[in-house]
């Protein structure tokens, strides 16, 4: 099996990365196809661990394999997204991609050790502060009995999307924020699913160019990521499966509930890694 012979050296444990690595694409795959993506975040971590705690590897791995899940996610919501919506996004992250693609650079340019850890730390730390204060305003508003709710003007969709862009280019982290931008909006949880769906679908292709540029994908790593190709499958069947299977006030609360347990993840993990 040719995937099999391209399979980098830097997996030294293929066992791991078969059994962990098969469920962070489950995990993703049916985050993007049933739940809007928010649970994808909880797959970083696991690919890290997969690879044997080689961030830039399992970063590298996961680009691909997301669009495979982004294609599959694509079918099965074709033509139901909000357009307003994610267009309002496209501008910012095109911006924050490019910024995405600066700061790898510059990672790259840096010989010390550590240098990418501190930054993805960093960023960790950062979205996963945002992803809960976001969760506590809606906690308090809801019982006030206020719901939160808003029409995004041009700025706050561009704010958003070069928020979404940077953090998805440097660490796949995007999920809480273009939830944070889509929730609010009140749309049926099929519409919600189809435009974060279509924002990423998107999005993650474009970052193919700065990921070849950087040397971030190879045939290594597109190898690796064919192994994954019947997880990703099985985890965009039982997504759809899942979501139809919820009706809307349990879906918000498990999406609100998903990116709560993402943030605290997320600040776990970049502040574990400052402190030690």
């Amino acid at each position: 099996m040719l995937s099999w012979s391209l399979v980098p050296a830097e997996l030294q444990n293929l066992a791991l990365f078969l059994a962990v690595g098969s469920v962070a694409a489950v995990l993703f795959s049916m985050a993007k196809a049933g739940f809007g993506g928010s649970a994808g975040l909880l797959a970083v971590p696991l690919m890290i661990f997969a690879c044997g705690g080689n961030s830039k590897l399992a970063i590298g791995i996961m680009l691909p394999i997301l669009i495979a899940a982004d294609y599959v996610a694509f079918a099965a919501w074709m033509g139901k997204w909000n357009l307003r919506a994610v267009g309002m996004l496209l501008p910012g992250a095109a911006v924050g991609i490019g910024a995405g693609w600066a700061i790898l650079h510059a990672i790259g340019e840096l010989r010390a050790a550590g240098g990418a850890e501190a930054a993805n730390a960093w960023l960790k730390t950062g979205v996963g502060a945002i992803a809960l204060s976001f969760v506590a305003l809606h906690v308090v508003r809801s019982a006030r009995g206020k719901p939160l709710m808003f029409r995004p003007v041009f700025w706050q969709g561009s704010v958003a999307g070069a928020a979404a862009g940077v953090s998805s280019t440097l660490a796949h982290a995007a999920g809480p924020i273009v939830a944070m931008y889509m929730l609010p909006q009140q749309m049926p949880k099929g519409q919600f699913v189809a435009s974060t769906a279509l924002f990423f679908w998107i999005a993650n292709q474009a970052k193919l160019i700065p990921y070849f540029a950087e040397g971030m994908i190879d045939t290594g790593t597109l190898g690796a990521g064919l192994l994954l190709l019947p997880a990703i499958a099985a985890g965009g069947l039982l997504g759809k499966l899942l979501h139809n299977r919820v009706n809307q006030v349990q879906f918000s609360r498990i999406v609100y509930g998903l990116l709560a347990l993402a943030g605290g993840w997320l600040i776990w993990q970049g502040a574990a890694a400052l402190l030690l």
